[in-house]
Formats: structure tokens, sequence, C-alpha cells
């Protein structure tokens, strides 16, 4: 457990670093690298529309989640979806001291969809447009 714990804080100490930059930079940068968030921003956005009067702080936090999640699957690599998954709600925890910001970013990690989950969404909507045009 202590192990796995340090791991976590290595992690969590490089993902605040890119946390940091992807805030000063555009993620339309990094979708090629870390995986297109799209999906996650509109999942945050229909689960945190009526949450809170401070929705804009709590959207944000939200958005970073989801490229937090990318950026600790991208980091781990093989290493799976729940690991993953649990690297980044760590570092939402550490990353912000509100709790309906942290809830929000626990929120986004949990948006992201797995990579076979994308593969699997491209393959269906590349058959519909296939589909469509026959």
């Amino acid at each position: 457990m202590l192990q796995f714990g340090c791991r976590v804080c290595g992690v969590s100490a490089v993902v605040s670093l890119l946390l940091a930059g992807l805030a000063a930079a555009s993620s339309d940068l990094f979708d090629n690298q870390l995986g297109d968030i799209n999906y996650c921003k509109k999942q945050c956005q229909i689960t945190v529309k009526n949450k809170s009067p401070a929705k804009d702080s709590i959207l944000n936090a939200c958005h970073r989640g989801c490229r937090l999640y990318s950026i600790c699957q991208f980091v781990n690599g093989n290493a799976g979806f729940n690991t993953s998954r649990e690297e980044c709600q760590g570092a939402c925890q550490e990353a912000y001291s509100k709790l309906l910001e942290q809830e929000a970013c626990s929120t986004g990690c949990a948006s992201q969809p797995s990579e076979p989950e994308i593969k699997r969404r491209k393959v269906n909507s590349n058959q519909v447009v296939e589909t469509s045009q026959g």
C-alpha cells in the first residue's frame, strides 16, 4: 500500500505540473498526444449546468478533471483504467480545496471514456457515416 501511495504522490506531482502548463496553453495542442476530451466536456456541461451559482469555476474544475484523466492515462500507459481514475481523483483532491470543485474535478475523471471506449465510438461513428453515404 505504501508503495502505491508513493507512486500516486509522484504521479500527482507530475500531473500537477502538467495541469499548470495546460491551464496556460490551449488544450487543442495536446489533443493529439493526450486524446480528445470533447465528449467529457459535454458530460461536464450536462452534469454541472444546474448545480451551483459558482457554475464557471465548477465547470472549469470538471474540464480539468477530463484532461487530468487523459494525462494519467498517458503517463500510466497500460497500467489500466482504474489506476488512472484513482490517480486522477487523487490529483483533484490535491489541486482543489473546495469540496464542490473537488467533486466536479472527480466527475471529469469519471466522465472521460477509456481508450477502448474511444476506439469503439470511432468505429461506430465511421460505420454510421459510411452507411449514410451509401
